[in-house]
């Protein structure tokens, strides 16, 4: 049993990369080709003390927060933060890699200015449901 946990923690450790790799990729690419004005970069990082953030697959705390920093443009509002916030947390996908990948916690903070917001990962993350999905498409459903 221990040995099955250490290699999942070892894929997951590599995913965990992947998914980093790029996410950063992909910002700095929409950053240079000016489709946005502050260039983001996400790492991970202590997630929540608070243990309403912890689910049932999160990190231990020292690598359970999923931060994304803003190292370029100008100073973000507060309202921005939340905004960039929102942006992530309305991605369905996103939000379940995050879970899954053993993230609990969602920072998004400015370098600059210090201002940051954060959100409990498992609040957003919509499982369950499956017999109100089969009950809506009942009727799809060949016998």
């Amino acid at each position: 049993m221990k040995w099955r946990q250490i290699i999942n923690w070892f894929r997951d450790s590599s995913m965990r990369k992947k998914f980093l790799e790029n996410f950063n990729n992909n910002a700095q690419i929409n950053f240079h080709n000016l489709s946005v004005n502050a260039l983001l970069k996400a790492r991970t990082c202590s997630g929540s003390s608070d243990s309403r953030f912890r689910h049932e697959l999160s990190a231990p705390v020292i690598a359970s927060g999923f931060i994304i920093e803003v190292i370029a443009g100008e100073d973000v509002p507060q309202e921005d933060i939340f905004l960039i916030g929102r942006t992530v947390l309305y991605s369905e996908s996103v939000v379940r890699w995050l879970w899954a990948l053993h993230w609990d916690t969602l920072i998004i903070k400015d370098i600059r200015s210090g201002r940051s917001g954060e959100w409990a990962i498992k609040d957003f993350v919509h499982l369950g449901g499956l017999l109100d999905a089969v009950k809506k498409n009942l009727n799809l459903i060949e016998m």
